[in-house]
């Protein structure tokens, strides 16, 4: 029997992703999947939950990742297609803790990829290593993939789509009805979102809603904001009184006003701190609020007004949660568009929920989304920057911008990348965890401090390769 090719390039800080049957294929996901499996049954978990977002390559390598599982000996409970966030939900609310996600989020339409979860958190990037390792002994060692019959694993099959719904119906409550338009590029946050704010008693119009892997009106990323055309224009035809647009596998959400205009994750999450930090004013210590290192300065001023305290995190999700855990904060939110709700939630990242909660503010709101955004501190920010690398150099050229990055007016930080934070607004260069790419971003009180922040920065890159460059 010929050994399986698992390419080490598919396991990054926080999940499983590569192009499908190309770098994951039928053969080598059934061994990553047993692989998953012993690990899980020699940490006492015997039972895994299981969920696949509407890819193309979903079915097959479902199946494959099911059968790898099986093969392990560990059970799984098969949730069926659905968005990532109604596995984390399944992981909170059922006697099964552990589950995993057969998704690629936002990335292209013929990626595909593996997200886990362990006792209801996120694998370390340790963890992930490992069982990387396991994959490749079992690999090496082809008598060792397919087991007895008689020690395989039992399959059984639940719809956790009801239980969600219900579970937010019964806690958050909208004062009045709301008009809102639901784009979900159509990936398969449109099997729950409308019919979630639905039974929320808002009246849905849906835009993109129906399940096709090939993503024909537009890439499920709603942080890019040429996807968001379709939903901006919707949302002022109909007179709509917000925009939700949800990525690939649900996790992520970013919403638009009722005059059209996008609110960035930090704004977002300021919006949201508003009405969640009161309810801890009398809290000792302070509430904590989490936020990476791409968002707004603005973002900590505000949580401290609002008697709270400023985290910083690394980006990532699973930073991200890490951080969240650690620090027992109410709430967190990372600028690629995930928001972590503790209040009344269970912490993790859940675009449709995160909808809903923002609904019931502007519901008992006497202004609009518009006139919302309009109470936060000004300032000029770019959108994130992408400059396209070789994944393969990508950490290089991070390290080699590190050991060079010098800003005498600033105060710099590698919590993630280098971040410089001058008197007059600060900007950032990272690696990206999911994509090809070093990111960008910039934040300055005026349009003359933005540039200059801007071109010390594109000095550094020009120090450490002539190819790095980006267009603001």
């Amino acid at each position: 029997m010929t050994a399986v090719c698992i390419p080490d390039v598919m396991f990054r800080a926080y999940d499983i992703r590569g192009i499908a049957h190309q770098d994951l294929t039928t053969e080598n996901i059934r061994i990553i999947g047993q692989a998953i499996g012993y690990l899980a049954l020699q940490q006492g978990i015997d039972e895994l939950l299981l969920g696949a977002d509407g890819r193309l390559s979903s079915p097959a390598l479902g199946q494959a990742l099911i059968n790898g599982i099986l093969d392990s000996g560990c059970h799984v409970i098969d949730l069926g297609v659905i968005a990532t966030p109604l596995l984390y939900f399944a992981t909170h609310t059922t006697h099964c803790d552990s589950g995993v996600m057969l998704t690629a989020s936002h990335n292209p339409a013929d990626y595909n990829g593996i997200k886990m979860v362990r006792h209801g958190t996120c694998l370390t990037p340790e963890e992930i290593l490992g069982i990387r390792d396991q994959a490749h002994f079992l690999a090496s060692r082809p008598d060792k993939v397919r087991p007895p019959d008689q020690s395989r694993g039992k399959l059984q099959k639940q719809d956790i789509k009801p239980a969600y719904i219900q579970y937010i119906k019964e806690r958050v409550s909208l004062q009045r009805p709301l008009k809102v338009v639901v784009d979900c590029g159509n990936a398969v946050p449109g099997l729950v979102a409308p019919e979630l704010y639905r039974a929320l008693g808002c009246e849905v119009i849906e835009l993109y809603c129906e399940l096709d892997g090939r993503f024909p009106n537009h890439h499920p990323d709603p942080t890019i904001n040429a996807n968001l055309a379709s939903l901006i224009e919707s949302v002022k035809t109909h007179s709509a009184d917000l925009g939700v647009a949800l990525d690939g596998d649900g996790d992520r959400v970013v919403m638009v006003t009722d005059q059209g205009r996008v609110i960035d994750t930090d704004r977002l999450l300021m919006l949201l701190v508003r009405d969640i930090l009161p309810r801890y004013a009398n809290d000792s210590p302070a509430p904590k609020v989490v936020f990476d290192v791409k968002c707004s300065n603005l973002l900590a001023g505000e949580i401290t007004r609002l008697g709270g305290q400023p985290v910083m995190s690394r980006s990532g999700h699973s930073f991200m949660k890490q951080k969240m855990r650690d620090s027992g904060a109410v709430v967190g939110g990372e600028f690629s568009a995930h928001i972590f709700i503790k209040d009344r939630w269970f912490g993790y990242d859940d675009g449709p929920y995160t909808g809903a909660r923002f609904l019931e503010i502007l519901a008992r709101s006497p202004i609009s989304a518009d006139q919302m955004l309009d109470t936060l501190p000004p300032s000029l920010t770019t959108p994130e920057l992408r400059i396209a690398v070789e994944e393969s150099e990508k950490f290089e050229l991070m390290a080699r911008i590190s050991k060079l990055a010098s800003f005498p007016q600033a105060s710099v930080n590698c919590l993630d990348g280098v971040r410089a934070d001058f008197k007059d607004g600060w900007g950032l260069i990272r690696a990206s965890n999911t994509t090809p790419a070093l990111l960008l971003r910039f934040e300055a009180c005026n349009a003359q401090a933005l540039q200059t922040i801007q071109q010390a920065f594109r000095q550094l890159l020009q120090q450490v390769d002539a190819r790095l460059d980006f267009v603001a």
